[in-house]
């Protein structure tokens, strides 16, 4: 509950600290109120969660509104958080380093798997493993910070060559000599453009045996403020680690979610 401290003197504030701003206060407490469980509120469920008298409310609620904090959803009379709300966030974190932003979700996605997780960025016709959580599950995999490996030929590079301009993906692979490591691997340009038009309409893709054939990947793109794929997340473990339905059921949300949430603490809003 928040007290209402909208003709409280100093003396009945916080401390009685004479300095602090009480509608902010109340402001503040509102917006954290709003969560990925609870991303939609209306009115009288903040007045009662706060204690806070509706009239109060709702002037914090419009003032919110109006500054961009919160967007009202007409319809069901909710609100929810605003853009702004996201650029903050962006703000802070644009001084940190993409390998900043995305460990600590990538650690926390690996203890929700229990599966080994990258993060990459794309050099070339490579991609490059810039951070690497270790999971729980066995994994005989190679695969360490620093690895480069082929964009073609692995989930993640196919991650990010999907979001790529069709005609930029042609001049980067003309003349390009393909090597294959499994069945699966597309063995010259043609396969490759085949094989990321099936990928492009998807939010994740799913790997069982395509590179590495004992290991099972979950891969989803990460985007930039301008809505570029910058780099990409994943998550593997050994084909045995997961029935392969709940890889893709279960595992693939996690790994769709861990890559949106580093997206918006990049900026991206789409």
């Amino acid at each position: 509950m928040i007290p209402d401290l909208s003709n409280a003197s100093p003396d009945e504030t916080p401390d009685g600290d004479r300095y602090i701003v009480p509608g902010l206060i109340r402001g503040l407490a509102i917006l954290e109120g709003f969560s990925q469980n609870n991303p939609e509120q209306s009115l009288a469920a903040i007045a009662r969660d706060t204690g806070l008298p509706r009239a109060t409310v709702f002037r914090i609620l419009h003032t919110l509104e109006v500054a961009g904090y919160l967007e009202r959803n007409p319809a069901r009379k909710t609100f929810r958080l605003g853009n702004r709300v996201l650029r903050l966030g962006y703000n802070a974190l644009s001084g940190r380093s993409l390998r900043d932003i995305a460990t600590p979700i990538l650690e926390r996605l690996r203890d929700e798997t229990g599966c080994t997780t990258h993060l990459v960025v794309r050099e070339g016709t490579d991609v490059v493993y810039i951070a690497r959580c270790l999971g729980a599950t066995r994994v005989d995999s190679l695969i360490g910070v620093g690895t480069r490996l082929p964009a073609h030929a692995t989930v993640i590079g196919r991650t990010l060559l999907s979001h790529m301009p069709l005609p930029d993906v042609v001049r980067l692979y003309d003349g390009y000599d393909f090597p294959t490591y499994t069945d699966a691997t597309p063995a010259d340009l043609g396969e490759l453009v085949a094989q990321l038009e099936a990928d492009r309409p998807q939010r994740s893709l799913a790997s069982w045996g395509y590179f590495e054939p004992d290991v099972a990947s979950i891969a989803a793109p990460v985007r930039n403020r301008a809505g570029i794929a910058e780099a990409a997340v994943n998550a593997i473990c050994s084909l045995d680690a997961y029935d392969r339905a709940a890889l893709e059921d279960v595992v693939r949300v996690r790994v769709e979610n861990a890559a949106e949430e580093i997206s918006v603490a990049l900026g991206y809003q789409g």
